[in-house]
């Protein structure tokens, strides 16, 4: 039952568990998680079978921490009925949960899990019943059953999904797997569990108890990263793309250029809302990458029976058009002809090469639901011979064989069983066409530390060698790139081969090949300690560099692992845990030191799923220079007598470089060109080119103008080109830097220190770079003194490669801060879980932070305090006004110790924000908070944060060491805010990106982003007059009138009510059914639309989203989905007129019958039939039956 390992990392923070019935929470980290389980309990679950799946339930509530904080447990039963055992706010304790459990009683009948399932989102996972999914709690339901459903499930569990609930199946013998399929998030593997009767169900509980104890937030965060499109719903204030880990979106800015289109199937087989969901998949794909004419291009294909070009790569150049333009997109219906679809894209990535003027990567990724009626294979090889990477997803009903034939590779083929699962496939697509331009210029050290005893199949140890050959493929490997060595172990350790041995990727792969498997136990610690040598330089390490290590087992070491991977991080080392089959969670954790970079899977073919995310991730570290995105670059250079062709040749080469490590833009990072000798004379300008390519050309038709050395005259001459007639944006923040690339001595030599002093107080970084002559002191005084912007190589080959020097150099210097003027508090933790020796580093780091703002009584202002079980005062935003007086109060500052209260510290540090103590809130100044702690917080902090956030305060929150991420969220409200390193001596790796982060947030305007309730609806109709308020469904007779409401809690005042609506007819789309208005004024919380006479267009979906603004802020909230269905009242007339007549003329007809048979006495049989008739009640035989059940 390994598969269910991540339902353990969601919903357990327990220890080992001791046996029997007295288990006993180790863990005192309790867990947050919102859980509903539904149970079968038809008919054909025998009595005894239902006791364990009672026992099944109780095991695993009493390795839970139940409570109104921590974890809800909700319980429904069904068969043809579905039954509310107790809902997430019935019990908040553990004791009257398990009394509940037991009290259950058994149902009986057939088994409609669909319904079953739609009555779990509308009456459990609502805030009435106890959900708080408003309160960023995960939400999760498990379905456990033994039997096919009589009803249909895809679309209940596919609403269900997209209400944001997480949902699991357990299938029990002849459970239907391919239907749990449908029900359960994907991968089924971790998801879906199948075991062969009720007894193994002890089976399932004792596996998932041999994981101990593991921080909440870590597993919060592990799958947040993995799964945040799912985890909770649109509504609920965190959007999967601020829930979502930066590593794709990292590595796919650096995608420069690509060409990429959708063909999507749009024909009758699909539904409205299955369209829907496509299109949500295009969005969020798009989304991804840096969208532009001269960056990655956007198109789409749709097809039937013939395909029809909805618009081409030219068409939109932005990302908020494309979206406008995937929404337009409507559904036609038709036949399914994929190959004449594919036939099409030829003419099309024909075009697209003309219209970009060059080579670029071109992508196609086709969508399809069925099997084509024509044939695929040789139109998808035109397509593929064209240099095009195709990728085939299909759902529900496509044909396998097709779609491996149109992607031409099983690694690019992809299935789904439903639309509203085509995101969590994204990411796979993404990585695919991001990871080559991630990795390149990444430098690092990559070790592979794998398990080789004896547990291990012969099969399985090539599947782990074929992992490790796939991540080295799609690695950067090269002399000046990344070094890979391989290390393997089992009760001794054994060196395949180390960093610095082989520098192609061919020499690696061969290597490996030649491993053999080593057998014995498993020592993993001692593994750990050994390998850590070979990542110091005497073994063939680079420490100045990145490095990883990844190791891999497949069972639970048999010696101690903690302290050996602490001190290989401690080296800077990052290091990834891989567990396969039997390998212990918690050990995995210990070794990775985080959940983000932990791995567990059932067996070793699923490997293969991790190749590419870990190839990114390896490319992606929190530490890395990213390209430079923002930046306006001069190139001042020497083209003096002394520099021969080959030498320019080797500057052009440089510039080169350093152009490519940028991404270029008119909105991004622009270059311009001056070349000087005797006379300077600029080449081209910041504004002349707007692309890469462009910029790349330009330098390559560079000429040396020859003659004398006047670096002076040049400098005072480069200043006027950062204005902005020349395209420099100085005045939007945009960071102005010149890069001094010279040979010699200056003839000038006395004219160099004021130009450059006049380009430093206009705001321009100087780069001084020197080849071979040039002089060192020179080089200094242009970089004034500098010494982190001064560079200098023996021979202009050695240039060539300086870029990455450079590259690091730039992303250490911090762009022009957006907020000028802010004030920004430090709240510090001095609670007793700090060393001295780390509080000293902490207060250096705050003194680093401060130094990076511009300090004074009109700019930034600082306070400070402290805390821990008590706060303490430090000083307010209006006693220090310089650099010199806060650092000094920060360095002065005493250790107390103590506990760690982080709620009670943000309630008090609030007064901090007040206009008596310097803050400049009513004026609209940024207020900002920086909360620095290595604990967790012994109180709740999330009604704290909310009181902060209403005043317009953003907070950012630093973590050190083993910290709670999910507290630290719900302090920040967002990833993005979010810091944590593993100790005190790592906080300088991320003070850059702190500071970045402070200088480009932006606050809501004080509102948390949770703001409004989830509206109310309901429908009435004008025969029946019954509410559908709590129903996903109802009917409307045709002809009839019925008024659709939406109402919302009150909060606020005024707003409006937007009616949504997507029709249920496959040809018929409208946001304005019959002319009825689709807005209306919200009059005391309420708006109610009215339809005078029901139609079949009527028939559909419809949401209610409430708009308000507050404060000169727009909020929205959306309601559920309510279905209408619009019915002939023929049959409701049949119903009330045929039927009573029929039972009127049966009763006379028995009256007489009666009559005529008076005195006559009855036989036996009839005797039996006619009191039961008249008792209309059942025998008493089966009236025990039942009773007994």
């Amino acid at each position: 039952m390994d598969q269910l390992l991540l339902l353990l990392l969601l919903l357990w923070s327990s220890g080992l568990q001791a046996a029997g019935e007295n288990t006993s929470t180790v863990c005192e980290n309790a867990t947050l998680a919102d859980i509903v389980f539904l149970v079968d309990g038809s008919s054909s679950i025998e009595r005894t079978n239902f006791v364990k799946i009672k026992g099944f339930l109780s095991s695993v509530i009493k390795a839970l921490e139940i409570g109104r904080n921590k974890v809800r447990i909700g319980l429904a039963q069904y068969s043809e009925e579905t039954y509310q055992e107790f809902l997430l706010k019935d019990h908040m304790d553990k004791t009257s949960l398990l009394e509940a459990v037991k009290r259950i009683p058994k149902r009986k009948g057939g088994t409609e899990t669909g319904k079953a399932i739609d009555f779990l989102r509308t009456q459990y996972f609502t805030e009435e019943a106890g959900s708080r999914a408003g309160q960023r709690v995960p939400q999760i339901a498990v379905v456990i059953t033994d039997g096919d459903s009589t009803d249909d499930v895809t679309a209940p569990a596919q609403r269900l999904r997209q209400h944001g609930v997480i949902v699991f199946g357990i299938g029990v013998g002849p459970a239907n797997l391919q239907e749990l399929q449908s029900i359960a998030n994907r991968p089924p593997e971790r998801f879906l569990s199948s075991i062969s009767n009720y007894a193994a169900l002890q089976t399932l509980k004792d596996s998932l108890l041999k994981t101990v104890c593991i921080s909440v937030e870590d597993q919060k965060q592990a799958l947040a990263e993995r799964f945040a499109d799912i985890f909770f719903p649109l509504d609920s204030g965190v959007t999967a793309a601020e829930f979502q880990r930066c590593t794709i979106k990292e590595g796919c800015v650096q995608k420069d250029e690509a060409d990429i289109f959708f063909l999507i199937d749009h024909s009758g087989s699909i539904y409205p809302n299955d369209f829907k969901d496509m299109k949500k998949f295009m969005i969020e794909f798009l989304n991804t990458f840096r969208i532009g004419p001269q960056h990655v291009r956007i198109g789409v294909v749709k097809y039937t029976d013939s395909p029809d070009l909805e618009f081409d790569l030219t068409t939109h150049s932005d990302v908020k058009s494309l979206e406008d333009a995937v929404e337009a997109i409507r559904q036609t219906g038709g036949g399914t002809e994929t190959g004449k679809a594919l036939t099409s894209m030829v003419p099309l990535f024909d075009r697209a090469l003309a219209t970009r003027g060059h080579e670029v990567p071109e992508y196609l990724v086709v969508i399809t639901d069925g099997k084509s009626a024509d044939e695929v294979k040789i139109p998808a090889e035109q397509v593929r011979a064209q240099g095009v990477t195709v990728y085939a997803i299909g759902v529900k009903s496509a044909d396998s064989v097709q779609l491996q034939e149109i992607a031409g590779d099983p690694k690019r083929t992809f299935f789904v069983n439903n639309f509203d699962a085509l995101t969590l496939i994204k990411d796979d697509i993404i990585t695919d066409i991001c990871s080559p331009e991630a990795c390149s210029d990444r430098p690092g050290d990559l070790l592979f530390l794998i398990d080789s005893s004896g547990s291990i199949g012969p099969q399985d140890y090539e599947k782990m060698k074929e992992f490790m050959k796939s991540v080295i493929t799609k690695s950067a490997v090269g002399q000046d790139n990344v070094h890979v060595g391989v290390m393997q172990f089992s009760t001794i350790q054994q060196l395949a081969f180390p960093l610095n041995q082989y520098f192609s990727k061919d020499q690696m792969l061969n290597a490996i090949t030649a491993m053999q498997q080593v057998g014995g136990g498993t020592l993993t610690g001692e593994a750990i300690t050994d390998v850590s040598q070979y990542f110091d330089g005497l073994r063939g390490g680079r420490p100045g560099m990145r490095q990883t290590l990844i190791v891999i087992t497949d069972g639970e070491a048999q010696d101690e692992v903690k302290e050996p991977a602490l001190a290989v991080r401690n080296k800077g080392v990052v290091v990834y845990a891989i567990g396969v089959v039997d390998a212990n969670t918690t050990q995995l954790l210990e070794i990775s030191g985080s959940a983000t970079r932990t791995y567990t899977e059932r067996d070793f073919d699923a490997l293969k799923d991790l190749e590419n995310e870990l190839a990114l991730k390896l490319c992606n570290t929190d530490t890395d220079c990213k390209k430079t995105e923002k930046a306006d670059i001069i190139f001042l250079v020497d083209g003096s007598t002394s520099i021969t062709l080959e030498k320019f040749r080797s500057m052009q080469k440089f510039m080169s470089s350093m152009v490519n490590e940028n991404t270029v833009g008119k909105d991004l990072t622009r270059f311009g060109v001056i070349l000087y000798s005797t006379n300077p004379k600029s080449v081209f300008t910041l504004k002349q080119y707007s692309s890469k390519r462009e910029v790349l050309r330009a330098i390559q038709d560079l000429k040396s103008p020859y003659g004398d050395t006047y670096t002076g005259k040049a400098l005072a001459y480069s200043l006027p080109f950062f204005n902005k007639d020349n395209g420099g944006r100085a005045d939007l923040k945009v960071p102005q830097i010149l890069m001094v690339v010279t040979d010699g001595d200056a003839t000038d030599r006395h004219s160099l220190v004021a130009p450059s002093v006049d380009l430093r107080e206009h705001g321009i970084s100087v780069f001084s770079i020197g080849v071979e002559g040039a002089n060192k002191t020179q080089l200094e005084i242009m970089a004034g003194h500098e010494s982190s912007r001064v560079f200098y190589v023996d021979n202009f080959k050695a240039l060539e490669s300086l870029y990455k020097n450079i590259t690091q150099a730039l992303c250490d210097t911090p762009p022009v801060c957006e907020k000028q003027q802010a004030d920004l508090v430090f709240l510090l933790d001095h609670s007793g879980s700090i060393h001295p020796e780390d509080y000293t580093i902490m207060k250096n780091f705050t003194t680093d932070l401060v130094n990076s703002f511009k300090v004074s009584e009109n700019l930034v202002r600082v306070g400070l305090a402290q805390f821990s079980s008590e706060f303490q005062d430090g000083f307010y935003l209006n006693q220090f006004y310089s650099q010199e007086v806060v650092n000094k109060h920060i360095l002065s500052m005493s250790h107390k110790g103590g506990d760690t209260e982080i709620g009670r510290a943000l309630d008090s540090i609030m007064g901090y924000f007040e206009a008596s103590r310097g803050s400049r809130r009513s004026a609209g100044i940024s207020q900002n908070l920086v909360l620095i702690t290595p604990g967790e917080s012994q109180d709740d902090v999330e009604d704290a944060a909310d009181r902060l956030r209403a005043l317009g305060i953003e907070m950012f929150a630093i973590g050190i060491g083993d910290v709670h991420e999910l507290v630290l969220l719900q302090i920040t409200g967002t990833l993005e805010r979010l810091f944590t390193v593993n100790n005190f001596n790592s906080l300088d790796k991320i003070k850059q990106r702190v500071v970045e982060t402070i200088c480009k947030s932006k606050d809501s305007g004080g509102l948390p982003q949770n703001l409004l309730f989830q509206p109310n609806i309901s429908v009435s109709s004008s025969m029946d007059g019954v509410s559908g308020a709590q129903q996903q469904g109802f009917q409307v007779f045709r002809g009839s009138t019925f008024t659709i409401s939406c109402s919302i809690q009150p909060q606020y005042p005024g707003g409006s009510f937007q009616l949504n609506f997507t029709s249920s007819q496959l040809n018929f789309t409208s946001s304005d059914p019959a002319n009825i208005p689709d807005s209306l004024p919200a009059v005391n919380h309420s708006a109610h639309f009215l339809f005078p006479a029901a139609e079949p267009a009527h028939q559909g979906s419809y949401s209610c989203v409430y708009h308000v603004s507050v404060s000169a802020h727009g909020f929205s909230s959306e309601s559920r989905l309510l279905s209408v269905t619009v019915t002939d009242p023929a049959p409701f007339i049949l119903r009330a007129v045929v039927l009573p007549l029929t039972l009127l003329l049966g009763t006379v007809g028995l009256f007489f019958y009666c009559k005529a048979t008076r005195g006559r006495k009855p036989g036996r049989q009839e005797d039996m039939e006619l009191d039961d008739y008249n008792l209309g009640v059942p025998a008493a035989g089966e009236e025990g039956a039942q009773g007994a059940e």
